[in-house]
């Protein structure tokens, strides 16, 4: 992943975790850059949230170091105000409105009573709030809610930004404006940590992922970057059927490298060559039933199918 500042932000060396004796986090290293966007990726139960608790200073590692802004936010009053976290729950006061919601969270954050004010402001015009400001906050739709729920997180300036499914259950106008805040953050020069299970939304959105399974970093990288290093110049390719295959186009599909999708004998999936991809209809036989032929480049689903062997899971 590339810098975006010369002194990163956050610092992940070599931590490890464990609950009565398991382990739960096992030699995660990860940096962070002002101006950078990475996205912790991977299956309930991988270590994410865990993760999360030790760069807020809410969990002490059993060994390795976590540095937020060069401090240890364990003891580090400074370290911590320098992180904005904003929940997957929406964290506000219903019967307040926005401009009072902002106020709140700076004030629980630590900004001085008399800069309140400025620091209001500068939250509504930096996350774009200022046509709901005055509006109470349950009352608000569920895009504009999570975008106070951002703004709350920023109302004391940090320089990380830790955000946990920030587009989780809102329509794609709502999701899409939020990716240009997010964006336009990063620009500005903040840090910015996220989980998400929108893997699309990341090839785009993210600079980095960190694939986390059982406790350890599976895979870390660009995204496009490691979609290449995985699967080269192969292509993802499903076929649907209307009937379920005989023998003999069972063989000739297995034979091409597709494979039944989630046991579903209409379905057959692979990741083929680009050269075969590019003429798998003419290799099919012409009175098969097919009722789709796709073929695309491997994303991060793909990537997350070849690590984990299924489909992400649904946030909720």
């Amino acid at each position: 992943m590339s810098q975006a500042g010369n002194e990163p932000i956050l610092e992940i060396e070599s931590i490890a975790f464990a609950y009565r004796d398991k382990p739960v986090l096992r030699d995660i290293r990860l940096d962070l850059h002002p101006g950078r966007i990475l996205a912790l990726l991977g299956p309930n139960g991988a270590g994410k949230s865990t993760l999360i608790r030790c760069i807020c200073g809410r969990l002490q590692p059993d060994a390795g170091r976590v540095r937020v802004n060069g401090n240890n936010p364990l003891d580090n009053a400074s370290a911590r105000a320098a992180t904005g976290l904003v929940p997957q729950q929406i964290a506000l006061y219903p019967h307040l409105t926005v401009t009072e919601n902002l106020a709140t969270f700076a004030r629980l954050a630590g900004v001085a009573r008399r800069a309140v004010g400025a620091a209001v402001a500068a939250t509504i015009d930096v996350c774009d709030l200022a046509a709901v400001a005055d509006r109470p906050a349950g009352r608000l739709s569920g895009g504009w809610q999570r975008r106070v729920n951002i703004g709350c997180a920023m109302s004391h300036s940090p320089r990380l930004l830790i955000l946990d499914e920030p587009t989780v259950g809102i329509d794609p106008p709502a999701r899409e404006a939020i990716e240009r805040l997010l964006t336009r953050l990063a620009g500005d020069g903040l840090a910015v940590l996220m989980t998400s299970h929108d893997l699309a939304q990341l090839e785009t959105l993210a600079d980095g992922v960190a694939f986390l399974s059982e406790g350890r970093i599976a895979a870390t990288g660009a995204p496009s970057g490691l979609i290449r290093e995985f699967f080269g110049a192969r292509r993802d390719c499903l076929v649907s059927l209307a009937d379920p295959p005989g023998a003999e186009l069972a063989a000739r599909l297995e034979q091409l490298g597709l494979a039944s999708a989630d046991r579903d004998p209409l379905r057959w999936r692979g990741m083929i060559d680009e050269r075969e991809a590019r003429d798998l209809q003419a290799r099919l036989p012409t009175d098969a039933p097919i009722t789709e032929l796709r073929v695309r480049r491997p994303g991060l689903h793909s990537l997350w199918k070849r690590l984990y062997g299924r489909d992400p899971e649904r946030p909720g």
